[in-house]
């Protein structure tokens, strides 16, 4: 499954890519290429955890990287791995250098290709699509989180594609609105289905007692909560349902694009079928009263009974 992004190419303009940084970058294999590797596994299994095997063209970009920490000596290259169609790495560049980092990757490409051809291969046939995705490491705390994602990528490939039918974007109508949504969209059909909504000016504790004992009680007994999840103790209730096996359906603020897919714990859930995400974003930057007030009033009138369609 490509990694392509829409506008995924633009570059920061307020960082300095001359600068001493950590990135995870994302390169796409050429369509006409032959695949990187092939993955094999079992998600969640300790004697078969899933890994991606390469192929030729995998050991060739193995092979690359030697080749490329040898002539930028002030770069390490943290953690990789090769896709059957894209490749995913951490780089980092250790000190402040005259070298911009899309200096660096397209020495890489083209030492994938130099080494792919002095095997005898066709040449001509670049490696990957042009240019490249880039994410900056913005804090030391970010750092494992960037490692585990891009070791995680082969069980993620296996869960993606063992359930496809729930790793998958469509779009749904009140008949009056139109929404983008993501998941498993059988969720709507559930007979129970509860709107999380925890409001700031509750004076009696006894009340949202009784509230998350409801909630808790739909997670046990295979209903749905539904909700934007706008405040923290709104999300530590959607934690909790996700960690004790229940289903959700968020109303996000985030617009989908093509090639949107949930990430971390929205993405384990997701391959349960225990997730559907409605994307409502808001109309300008800036998420207003109004607009929090719209979505909570959705995820009632949804678990009041109003049914949604998919239109495709």
């Amino acid at each position: 499954m490509s990694r392509k992004r829409k506008n995924a190419y633009r570059r920061c303009p307020w960082h300095d890519y001359h600068s001493r940084c950590i990135y995870h970058v994302i390169l796409n294999k050429t369509p006409s290429f032959p695949d990187f590797s092939h993955i094999e596994g079992i998600p969640g299994s300790r004697q078969w955890k899933p890994r991606a095997v390469p192929h030729p063209a995998g050991e060739v970009i193995a092979l690359a990287f030697k080749a490329i920490k040898e002539r930028y000596p002030f770069i390490w290259i943290r953690r990789r791995c090769i896709m059957p169609d894209h490749l995913h790495f951490a780089i980092d560049v250790r000190e402040k250098t005259s070298t911009h980092l899309g200096e660096i990757i397209k020495a890489f490409k083209l030492a994938c290709s130099d080494i792919w051809e002095s095997m005898g291969n066709a040449p001509g046939i670049p490696f990957f699509e042009n240019n490249y995705y880039d994410i900056i490491l913005r804090g030391n705390g970010q750092l494992k989180k960037m490692l585990d994602y891009i070791s995680d990528n082969p069980r993620r490939w296996l869960v993606r594609h063992q359930h496809p039918g729930w790793f998958r974007r469509f779009r749904l109508t009140d008949g009056i609105n139109e929404y983008d949504a993501y998941g498993n969209w059988s969720l709507l059909d559930e007979w129970d289905i509860n709107a999380v909504r925890i409001h700031r000016h509750y004076e009696d504790e006894g009340e949202l007692i009784k509230q998350k004992k409801c909630w808790k009680r739909a997670v046990e007994n295979d209903g749905v909560l539904i909700s934007p999840f706008i405040s923290e103790a709104e999300k530590r209730v959607r934690n909790w349902a996700a960690d004790n096996g229940g289903a959700i359906i968020d109303i996000s603020t985030e617009k989908m694009g093509e090639r949107y897919k949930p990430s971390g714990l929205y993405f384990d859930i997701c391959g349960e079928g225990r997730l559907l995400v409605i994307s409502m974003p808001p109309e300008g930057k800036d998420l207003t009263r109004a607009h929090c007030e719209s979505m909570n009033k959705l995820a009632e009138l949804i678990s009041s009974g109003l049914k949604l369609r998919i239109i495709w």
